[in-house]
């Protein structure tokens, strides 16, 4: 599976920390719902629900928090960076929430009710979303046969906060902290020039206004995002100059940090590039010399695979093994 990728890292790193996501959480949550709720219980409970054939689309987070009546509730967040549009949403969402059922009850194996589960979709790809946040959306029938069918049919909306869709002036004024609007602002401003441009003044501002711990934890891990998601085709002292007023002075060690890394980030992905491609290769010429017949799919699983833990491992059984079901036996597809 490839390494997680900087918009899942921000994700995680920032959402993980409750008074974050709480802030997000209480933004985004419909006031009924939130009332009943006790958000100061929030806690955020281990495990990924998400697609695992998608990890570069993707992270999600699932939070616990009690409820007004005494019992418990789960809020699973979906960070959603993709490009480009997908109407498959509430169909993944559903498979999600039905594997936290899953694993509530062997968690739980003598409970006889599940927890509420809240979807919230966090969206920030290059356009706004362009669907109904709903299930009905992806049902093929007429509004007269899903009424009717209601009943019979699974039907929910799922809490789409779009960044994507938000100007700057609209993002700034939701009443967020500065710590989760900071984070925020760099996630819109990501991948877009203008926008980063635009943002600067209000994010070296709110950078200012961060209590001194929560600012010099934060510092490195956004300016190492900023500098990953930044456009290719601009120059790279124009980011850093965008960068240095954000860190201001007393953050410039941490933005000539952040560069260096990557760089080196960088070198080392080109190696490890290498690495797979020239052991593709190996096991290619091996099978081959040995007339070891190779098909179409494995072909292709052998051209998706990065690991070069995995590629070392199928060159060793290339050079003993009597069919391709040996060679790749046991590793997940």
């Amino acid at each position: 599976m490839p390494p997680p990728g900087p918009h899942d890292e921000l994700f995680k790193a920032s959402f993980g920390q409750p008074d974050v996501a709480r802030s997000e959480i209480e933004l985004v949550l419909p006031a009924a719902v939130r009332e009943q709720l006790d958000l100061s219980t929030l806690v955020v409970r281990p495990g990924s629900f998400s697609d695992p054939t998608q990890p570069l689309a993707e992270a999600d987070l699932l939070y616990a928090v009690r409820t007004r009546a005494g019992g418990e509730a789960l809020i699973y967040v979906l960070f959603e960076h993709q490009s480009s549009f997908d109407a498959t949403m509430p169909f993944r969402l559903l498979r999600y929430m039905v594997r936290i059922w899953e694993q509530w009850r062997e968690d739980h194996p003598v409970a006889r009710l599940l927890p509420v589960i809240v979807p919230i979709v966090l969206h920030h790809g290059d356009a706004a979303w362009r669907a109904a946040p709903e299930l009905t959306a992806m049902l093929d029938a007429s509004p007269e046969l899903l009424d009717a069918s209601r009943p019979f049919v699974p039907h929910f909306r799922f809490i789409l906060d779009d960044l994507a869709a938000l100007s700057l002036d609209a993002l700034s004024s939701r009443g967020l902290s500065e710590l989760p609007l900071l984070v925020q602002l760099a996630l819109w401003a990501s991948r877009s020039f203008p926008r980063l441009a635009s943002a600067t003044p209000l994010m070296r501002a709110v950078m200012g206004a961060l209590a001194f711990d929560e600012r010099t934890r934060l510092r490195f891990g956004l300016l190492h995002y900023l500098w990953d998601t930044a456009p290719r085709d601009v120059d790279a002292e124009v980011i850093r100059t965008i960068l240095l007023e954000i860190a201001g002075p007393e953050g410039r060690e941490d933005v000539m940090n952040a560069g260096e890394q990557l760089r080196a980030e960088g070198r080392e992905q080109g190696r490890e590039q290498g690495r797979a491609e020239g052991l593709r290769a190996a096991v290619t010429a091996v099978m081959s010399a040995r007339q070891l017949p190779l098909s179409e799919a494995g072909r292709a699983r052998l051209a998706s695979c990065t690991d070069v833990a995995t590629l070392t491992r199928w060159h060793a059984r290339a050079l003993t093994a009597t069919t391709e079901g040996e060679v790749f036996a046991d590793d997940p597809r």
